[in-house]
């Protein structure tokens, strides 16, 4: 392959790279946004969770709206669970759903850019080699 060639490709492959480093950093910047916002809501809802036990525990006294106590009174289903969402109002299942799903596909993709980005800068070092061997030996470029 003639210097010239070599040197067309050392450009595009740098050129790629630049773009796909680009996009990992776009796609590890949204994949780390994510993950704090998804880190919260898994903090809520083990907060939901113990309330929700709580609620459900004869043994435990808890307080109730207006500063009510109940105490001894096992509560389940969906009252513990209204117990659980009034004290931990933070918490939306749904959301953690959204996040969880987001999450898994932000981290494909950031993994997936982390790939194609080591490959070519392997080609890229590669082709600056075998470029500069091209160039040196037509004495276009002295080593």
């Amino acid at each position: 392959m003639s210097g010239a060639a070599q040197l067309g490709n050392l450009l595009n492959v740098t050129a790629d790279l630049n773009y796909y480093t680009m996009m990992l950093n776009q796609w590890s910047a949204k994949y780390e946004a994510n993950s704090e916002k998804l880190q919260a809501q898994v903090k809520y809802q083990d907060k939901y969770i113990a309330k929700v036990e709580d609620a459900e525990d004869p043994d435990k006294e808890i307080k109730c709206a207006y500063g009510n106590k109940a105490k001894g009174e096992v509560w389940e289903g969906a009252k513990a669970e209204g117990y659980g969402h009034y004290k931990v109002k933070e918490y939306d299942e749904a959301l953690l759903q959204e996040l969880e799903d987001k999450d898994i596909a932000y981290d494909t993709m950031k993994t997936m850019y982390e790939a194609l980005v080591t490959q070519l800068q392997a080609e890229k070092d590669a082709d600056k080699q075998s470029t500069a061997t091209a160039l040196g030996d037509t004495h276009l470029l002295q080593s």
